[in-house]
Order: structure tokens, then sequence, then C-alpha cells
């Protein structure tokens, strides 16, 4: 029996005490004579604060021993959940590695074998006019899975490795992020528009892993891109709020559904609209992980047929 346990049998010890001592006074076990007391009121009022105080005192400890024992049961829980995901992780890890390292050596080899072909000049039997396009098919799904693979590993590091803490130029990163995208074939046809205060003090900096912290914002604005249609605008903002920097990432794509706004922070989980599009369901999966191992908050909010924001607070170096 655990010791907590035991606290309600002791705070129930003085009224069995006493029930014991009325049955014996009232059938004449032991003598019950009448004592007379006289005190007075300041007494009496000292007694009863003394009493009250030790009474809230017991309480108050008893009380904190419970809270206490119940969030160190919570933490143990949290941490054996917590570990067993990351051995999910690695297990996963380790048997796509294998047979996803044979499939792409076999897929080295027919682009080899295939390439051959073509320079002998020949009629390529009508079982085989297919090839070129179900090789391709496979070459994606091939990288794909490898996609999978690396950020599955990502994710796996994230919750067990220490990150670096260096003073990052945040916005000097959304600067590089924004260009990355607007001079890149994934930008093409979208007007991404950067806001970063410059007046009185441009954003000061956060501590963290630069490369990490890009990772996460690239993944956000990916999405951005992925599910926003030619035309469309996609603004990333950022801007200083007491000891924190945000930064906001909006876009005027389909939104998501309400009912399934709960769900997207899961890992490899898709929505309806997600599922024709390439993807792995790990990207806000990794920068969940990666602003929490930062000390920040990521949150997003979503209008169908409206768009999307993705918020990230992050500290600023103290």
């Amino acid at each position: 029996m655990k010791r907590w346990s035991l606290v309600p049998l002791v705070a129930v010890v003085p009224a069995l005490v006493g029930l014991t001592l009325w049955l014996a006074f009232r059938f004449g076990w032991l003598p019950n004579s009448i004592v007379y007391l006289r005190v007075s009121f300041g007494t009496l009022s000292l007694a009863m604060g003394l009493a009250l105080t030790l009474l809230c005192g017991v309480g108050s400890g008893v009380y904190v021993t419970l809270a206490q024992q119940s969030q160190r049961r919570v933490a143990t829980t949290q941490a054996r959940e917590a570990a067993k995901h990351r051995q999910f992780l690695r297990r996963l890890d380790h048997e796509l590695k294998n047979p996803l390292t044979a499939l792409q050596i076999e897929v080295a080899n027919l682009e080899t074998e295939s390439s051959l072909q073509t320079e002998v000049p020949f009629v390529e039997p009508s079982s085989t006019l297919g090839k070129p396009q179900a090789l391709r098919r496979l070459k994606d799904q091939v990288s794909r899975m490898n996609d999978l693979v690396i950020q599955l590993r990502k994710l796996g590091e994230l919750e067990s490795h220490s990150i670096e803490r260096e003073p990052i130029r945040l916005d000097e990163l959304l600067v590089d992020l924004v260009q990355e995208f607007q001079s890149g074939e994934q930008g093409v046809g979208r007007e991404i528009v950067l806001s970063l205060p410059q007046i009185p003090w441009p954003l000061p900096e956060i501590a963290g892993d630069a490369d990490l912290v890009y990772l996460a914002l690239r993944n956000i604005l990916g999405n951005a891109v992925k599910f926003s249609r030619p035309g469309d605008a996609i603004q990333v903002r950022a801007f200083e709020d007491a000891a924190q920097v945000i930064v906001e990432i909006a876009d005027q794509g389909p939104g998501i559904p309400e009912d399934e706004l709960p769900h997207v922070w899961e890992e490899l989980y898709r929505g309806k609209l997600a599922r024709g599009l390439p993807g792995s369901g790990l990207g806000l999966p990794i920068v969940k992980a990666i602003v929490q191992r930062h000390g920040g908050q990521v949150t997003l909010r979503s209008r169908p047929d409206q768009g999307t924001v993705v918020t990230v607070r992050l500290p600023v170096c103290t």
C-alpha cells in the first residue's frame, strides 16, 4: 500500500478514539465525571486559532503531498511514452533503411540498363513500351520513401539529442528563406511578400540552432506554397512582442476543415486535400518539435476557402 493511501486512515483516528471513549463513558465502562473549566474568551480564541492553524497546516501538507505524487506519476508516464515513441522511430528507421537501400540500387541498375538500350537501335518489344514511365514512377516513389526515412530520423534526433544555442539573426534567416522560394521552382506563380520591422529597431536575436529554425520555417513556407494556387499571395511577417519574436506565414490556399485541425500536428497524418500532393505527413510534427526544443510555441488557424496562418513564437536572447 502506498504511503499517501494511508492518509485518510490516519485522519479518522482522532474520531475513532473519541467515539471509543464516548461509548466507554456512556455505558459506564469508565468513570464519567463532569469537569468544569473556566477560561477567558481571549484564551479560548487563541486556542481555537491554533487548532484551526494546525488543521489547515495538516490539510495543506496532505494536499501538497498528493499533488506532488500525482505530478510525479504524470511525469513518469510521459517519460515512458516518450521513450516508447523514440524507440518506435528508431525501429521504423532501421526497418525501412535496408529495403530502401536495395530499391535504390535496383532503380539505379534499371536506369543504367534503360540508357544502354536506348543507345542500341532496335525495335523495342511491345511489353517494354511503358518501361520509361514505369521506371520514372518507381524512382519517384523510392525518392518519397527516402525523404520519409530522413524526416523520421530527424524527428527522432530532435526528441533525444541536445541542440546548439547560438545567437540567430532571424531577419536575415527569413530573407534567405524567402529568396530561396522566390528564385526556385516551388515559388513560380506565387507572390511571396516579406514584412520585417526596421523602425525604431529591427528584430532582436533569438538563441538556438539556425539550421533547425530554418528547417522549421522552410517546412511552413513550403506548405503555404504547396497548398496555394498560381496567382495567390503568401505573406511572411515577423515582429517583436515583449520577450518573444513572432513569425507568421499566411496563405490564400483552400484552408483546413475544422474537424482536421486537431490532427495536423500528428505524425504521418494527412488531410483530405493533402492526399493527392507529395508529402510525408511529418512536416508540421517536425516544426512543432523544433519550436518546442527552442522554448517556443507554434499554433495554426485556418478557414476553409480563405487560407491558413501558422504562427511561431520564439524567445529572444537574454
